[in-house]
């Protein structure tokens, strides 16, 4: 690498399965068209060949916005997906800033790291009309982040404003209904 830091906006991290490389031809086709516009990094193309841990490390904290973890049976079984995995897990502590997006290219069972996280699912064949502009959402900026949201609030809340009144007749009534 020179001394000049590309810029990606995610980070592919998959298996190096047949069927993997299919999906990310599949996957980079779609969103490194014109229509998306990504700059995706993905290693059998963009990295130095043999797999250097200190350089990908780097690549990830450095010069990806995302990382896209492609999932497949043998995911967890390959150490290298496992400690890039790692390695983006640590980039945002907590997953605060919502860096990784993964994706299952078939049924499997995600890691245990990760499993909480909402997957984009690729093996529904009915929704893959709009799988495509789903995970290139994910890379839109929030309009209302966690900071604006507070700002918005009131600075001082009654209580009867937040409280139904609970005590009527007519919505004791109405509870009993439903």
């Amino acid at each position: 690498m020179d001394n000049q830091i590309n810029q990606y906006d995610a980070y592919v991290i998959a298996g190096d399965t047949e069927e993997d490389k299919l999906f990310l031809e599949t996957m980079k086709s779609n969103l490194e068209s014109s229509a998306f516009n990504l700059r995706l990094y993905i290693k059998s193309r963009d990295g130095p060949g043999d797999f250097d841990h200190q350089k990908e490390s780097e690549i990830i904290m450095n010069s990806c916005k995302k990382i896209i973890v492609v999932l497949s049976r043998d995911f967890s079984q390959n150490e290298q997906c496992m400690y890039l995995l790692r390695v983006a897990i640590s980039k945002s502590p907590g997953f605060h800033l919502r860096h990784i997006i993964p994706i299952h290219r078939e049924e499997c069972l995600a890691p245990s790291c990760i499993r909480f996280l909402t997957a984009n699912d690729y093996t529904k064949e009915d929704i893959r009309t709009w799988f495509w502009p789903r995970v290139a959402a994910c890379f839109k900026k929030n309009v209302i982040g966690i900071r604006t949201a507070k700002k918005n609030l009131p600075a001082v809340v009654c209580l009867p404003d937040i409280i139904v009144d609970s005590f009527s007749s007519e919505k004791q009534q109405e509870w009993r209904n439903n």
